[in-house]
């Protein structure tokens, strides 16, 4: 038997020295003394103990809790770097259509040019000069 590290022998020694110092009526006392004491060490201990379990339950709960919140943030930072990946295809596509409308814009500008160089080219039919008559196109005849 090993009773905080004191053996049998030991602990039969340090009762006999109890007996003597104290005496025979004292030892009951103090029996019921250290009795009641081990009895409230072992309370206090398993207080202890379901504290500490609680405790211990808690910070489980917890470290699960924080798990979760953890896995629902990467699910909420993959989606948005989907967003951000998906609004730099929108900006690309946008970029691509503002240069696509300058393309247009400038062929258009270009039209727009060689439509007026070939209209100053291009003689018009203006009304004849004063004395001159506007040849006039003959009816065709109309035959019986």
């Amino acid at each position: 038997m090993d009773f905080f590290g004191i053996g049998t022998s030991e602990l039969l020694l340090i009762l006999l020295i109890f007996f003597i110092f104290f005496g025979p009526s004292k030892l009951p006392e103090i029996a019921s003394m250290m009795g009641k004491a081990m009895r409230k060490m072992r309370q206090a201990s398993a207080e202890m103990n379901r504290n500490l379990q609680e405790i211990s339950d808690e910070i489980k709960e917890t470290g699960k809790e924080t798990g979760r919140a953890v896995s629902g943030e990467k699910g909420l930072a993959q989606e948005l770097k989907d967003v951000s990946k998906e609004l730099g295809d929108a900006v690309s596509e946008v970029k691509d259509a503002a240069k696509v409308s300058s393309v247009v814009k400038s062929d258009l500008k270009e039209v727009s040019r060689e439509t007026a160089s070939a209209m100053r080219e291009t003689p018009s039919s203006t009304p004849a000069k004063q004395g001159e008559e506007a040849p006039k196109n003959p009816e065709p005849e109309s035959r019986p």
